[in-house]
């Protein structure tokens, strides 16, 4: 993966309370980047830095006590979110993403775009103990994950529902029912298509994860502006 796109601009980490959004931010960041770019050439090494990244994702998780089944749903949602925007690129679409794909490299699928939402379906069944797990997916459906309902016919009114149920119930979870940035959870979403190319500002994706971001932070409000300064340093730091 060349500098620009390895770029410590996709660090975010130590930002977020939740360790697997966290373990996660500069994948995610990442994805905003891909979703960005007319073209690519480096596509190979691009999927090789990424199976790498989740193989040391998971290590860190193991390593802080999550169980290997929650570990194996985290990743399918993690390869599924990556996949969905890899191939969702023209120049994704015809590469080696095609072929192999991170959902059927560490789980044996070729689309997760049912499955994803399956699993949130379950884990919602039991929210206060999957709670980290819950604000994981929330955050990729505000990064613009869409799954089945990327193909459905007049699939995004239930989208939405989902989308603004999951943002009420973990602000709930949270003892702060009525909070404003998961009450109106759409406006939280990233979009997944914009018309920027190859030009959008390293400063501008980490910016995107950070508002992204907010909605899950204002679970947190007692370390909210701690946060929101640590954030703000970080984009000032980032290449303009």
């Amino acid at each position: 993966m060349d500098n620009e796109m390895h770029s410590n601009a996709f660090s975010l980490r130590g930002l977020e309370p939740n360790p697997l959004i966290d373990a996660a931010a500069p994948l995610l960041g990442l994805v905003i980047r891909i979703r960005r770019l007319a073209d690519y050439s480096s596509v190979e090494s691009l999927y090789q830095q990424v199976l790498d990244d989740i193989t040391v994702i998971e290590r860190e998780l193991v390593a802080q006590g999550y169980e290997n089944s929650a570990l194996v749903s985290y990743r399918y949602v993690l390869c599924a979110f990556i996949d969905e925007a890899m191939l969702g690129t023209q120049w994704g679409a015809h590469s080696v993403w095609s072929q192999q794909s991170l959902l059927s490299r560490f789980h044996n699928e070729t689309w997760g775009g049912e499955k994803v939402f399956g699993i949130l379906a379950r884990m919602e069944q039991e929210p206060e103990r999957y709670q980290n797990m819950l604000a994981f997916i929330y955050l990729c459906l505000c990064l613009g994950f869409e799954g089945r309902y990327k193909v459905m016919t007049n699939g995004r009114d239930e989208y939405n529902s989902i989308l603004r149920g999951l943002g009420q119930q973990l602000a709930t979870l949270n003892g702060d029912a009525a909070s404003a940035p998961l009450a109106d959870a759409l406006k939280n979403r990233v979009p997944a298509r914009s018309h920027y190319g190859n030009h959008w500002p390293l400063a501008g994706i980490g910016l995107a994860l950070v508002l992204a971001l907010g909605g899950i932070f204002h679970l947190y409000s007692s370390a909210l502006d701690e946060r929101v300064a640590q954030v703000h340093e970080l984009l000032e730091q980032l290449p303009r």
